[in-house]
């Protein structure tokens, strides 16, 4: 019976030993680079623990953005070590534009967030190219207490928000996207191959939800909004015939709080479109 117990003790006191060592693991501090160059790889959408050496230390971190989209970085309160962050394109400088403020999905303040809005339109910062990215973590310059610093990384994919980064969709095709805050807008670049009159519209998982505006502009991104006419849904619209070339759609919140995921589709209309003379023969522009 003594026997049986004292093998009972030994396998408890093991096995709190083993959940011991595996707590310790899982807080462990993740190695870090002081440069772009010896940067440590960290998967997005986790916890990542660190901690500096001394107020000269540097801790750096390679992230990979597979798709366009959107990011926050936030530290938990209490990190005293730690003074700065910054996030860095794959050649090692700062991304500029690209700094602190609250997230615009609600999460609050962060080290970093993406979208950054500007108060010059031209200088915010809206989404990030798909590519290599550093995170910089710089400590307090004038002492450390050693202790670790922990963040948190929120990727989230999202497409263009502007020309410029204008996802292409196939045409005739379709597409899911979602509109994420009130400023928020997706825009998409079709490539139409011969004249004709397009159809676009949304849809959503939804059918009692209000559905996104749909903008239609030209290449040059002059508004086609002149040629544009409810398509009887009021969750699209008919264009008269188009010239062949590259358009653009734009896909807004209808208001500050619709939002939500939508599917976009485009096809050539069945039905000839009337122009503004009236006339129901489809015309080139």
């Amino acid at each position: 019976m003594l026997r049986h117990s004292r093998k009972t003790i030994v396998l408890g006191l093991a096995l709190v030993g083993v959940m011991i060592l595996f707590d310790l693991i899982a807080k462990a501090d993740i190695q870090h680079g002081r440069t772009c160059a010896t940067a440590m790889t960290i998967s997005l959408n986790t916890e990542v623990r660190g901690s500096f050496a001394g107020t000269s230390d540097r801790a750096v971190y390679r992230i990979v953005l597979e798709r366009r989209g959107l990011l926050d970085v936030w530290t938990e309160a209490g990190n005293l070590d730690l003074w700065n962050g910054q996030l860095l394109d794959s050649s090692c400088q700062e991304v500029p534009g690209v700094g602190p403020g609250d997230s615009v999905l609600g999460d609050g303040y962060m080290r970093i967030t993406v979208p950054q809005m500007n108060l010059k339109p031209s200088e915010s910062v809206w989404t990030l190219d798909p590519g290599i990215y550093f995170l910089r973590f710089e400590p307090d310059p004038v002492d450390v207490f050693g202790d670790p610093f922990i963040f948190h990384t929120n990727y989230i994919t999202h497409y263009g928000h502007d020309f410029k980064t204008a996802e292409p969709i196939a045409f005739p095709g379709s597409i899911d996207g979602a509109l994420l805050y009130p400023e928020d807008r997706e825009v998409f670049r079709l490539t139409l191959p011969e004249p004709g009159a397009i159809h676009a519209w949304a849809t959503g998982p939804n059918p009692s939800e209000a559905l996104p505006l749909i903008n239609l502009s030209f290449q040059d991104s002059s508004s086609a909004i002149a040629r544009q006419s409810g398509d009887g849904t009021g969750n699209g619209f008919l264009a008269t015939v188009l010239k062949p070339g590259v358009y653009y759609l734009a896909l807004e919140p209808r208001g500050s709080d619709v939002m939500g995921p939508f599917t976009l589709h485009v096809e050539f209309a069945r039905q000839p479109i009337s122009d503004n003379s009236g006339d129901r023969a489809l015309r080139l522009p």
